[in-house]
């Protein structure tokens, strides 16, 4: 099943307080966890995530058993991941315990590092899933086993991601079972997993660069162009005015360089900044163009080259609003990043069975 936030398995969640169901229930877990993407690194392709869960489960109280050890704590395998137990322990609350059963709370802290392929064409736009394939929730001795004697029955599971990082907005998890089990329970399904596949939703926060790239070069655009609605006989300081904004473009592409990704293919603000250095290029031939026929038809000239003025300094103001108001609201769709992705994994995925040999013993 596939679902938002929150993996629902449990239909009898509201009667976990009647003691005939937690007692038909032991052993099953209840997980609330909150994912934190704390560090996105899209020029090396790296992440980490931090991962705070909190449990609530019951068991058998038979044997009066009263030592943590016998329980152990929560743990996480997730292949091709790093992950560290910064924290992982478990604990009885008393309020609920009774003379069969013990409740149990607990709380544990994972850090979750991993690599990724980004893909930034609609930079600063882009949107990206941060997959954690596999999560495999289970029961260790001790938080820093690298081994695990039992695997957790999961049957209520809520996600909640958000974002550390002022440059990147989290969005809703996915969360996908994978192979699940059915209980029944008067009358009632119930369906236990311990393996998930969760999903990160992150997208960059575009204003800081529509205010401090792309407004201000619409603005050294517009202006560099004013030399198109001065006089003809001022050629010499029209093209003056051309250069200087054409260095000055140049130059603060340049300077904002460090908050731009470096990639082999062109990114929308590269060439956002491209086409405003073509405008100013292309205005300065055409001024050069009508100069020399400024004396044959020097009225119709002049009417050309402030239309074309007017023409520029209003084509970047539309511009620059549609990339401010709707470029944000006309990202790419989740399901066609969700859909590239998967096509990356499963091209991952037939690299490694067709391209590689395989060895037999």
């Amino acid at each position: 099943m596939l679902a938002r936030r929150k993996y629902a398995t449990n239909p009898c969640q509201d009667k976990w307080g009647d003691e005939k169901v937690w007692t038909q229930l032991l052993d099953r877990v209840m997980c609330y966890a909150v994912v934190s993407v704390t560090s996105v690194d899209a020029k090396l392709g790296g992440f980490q995530v931090r991962m705070v869960c909190r449990w609530a489960f019951r068991t058998s109280n038979a044997y009066k058993e009263t030592e943590i050890s016998y329980r152990g704590v929560p743990g996480l395998r997730i292949p091709g991941l790093q992950v560290t137990a910064q924290e992982s322990r478990i604990w009885k609350d008393l309020s609920q315990t009774t003379d069969d059963t013990i409740t149990w709370n607990g709380t544990s802290i994972f850090l979750l590092d991993g690599y990724k392929p980004y893909h930034l064409q609609d930079f600063p736009f882009d949107r990206h899933i941060i997959s954690l394939k596999h999560v495999d929730f289970v029961w260790r001795i001790e938080k820093d086993d690298d081994d695990f004697f039992d695997s957790m029955q999961i049957v209520w599971l809520t996600v909640e991601s958000k974002s550390i990082l002022p440059e990147w907005n989290a969005g809703e998890s996915d969360i996908m079972a994978i192979q699940s089990v059915i209980e029944t329970l008067d009358d009632q399904t119930t369906e236990v997993c311990s393996k998930f596949v969760i999903d990160l939703r992150i997208e960059r926060a575009h204003k800081f660069y529509v205010r401090q790239i792309f407004f201000i070069t619409c603005l050294i655009t517009v202006a560099s162009c004013t030399p198109l609605a001065m006089p003809l006989e001022d050629m010499g300081d029209r093209l003056s005015v051309y250069g200087g904004g054409l260095l000055t473009l140049v130059a603060f592409k340049y300077g904002v360089m460090d908050h731009l990704p470096s990639v082999p293919y062109p990114t929308f603000t590269d060439s956002f900044l491209m086409w405003q250095i073509i405008t100013i290029v292309l205005s300065t031939f055409e001024s050069l163009f009508l100069w020399r026929l400024s004396k044959q038809y020097p009225v119709t000239v002049d009417w050309v080259e402030n239309g074309t003025f007017f023409g520029v300094a209003a084509g970047w103001s539309l511009v620059f609003m549609i990339v401010a108001c709707c470029k944000p609201r006309y990202r790419t769709s989740w399901d066609s990043v969700k859909e590239r992705s998967t096509a990356e994994e499963h091209d991952q995925d037939g690299g490694r069975s067709t391209g590689v040999p395989s060895f037999q013993v």
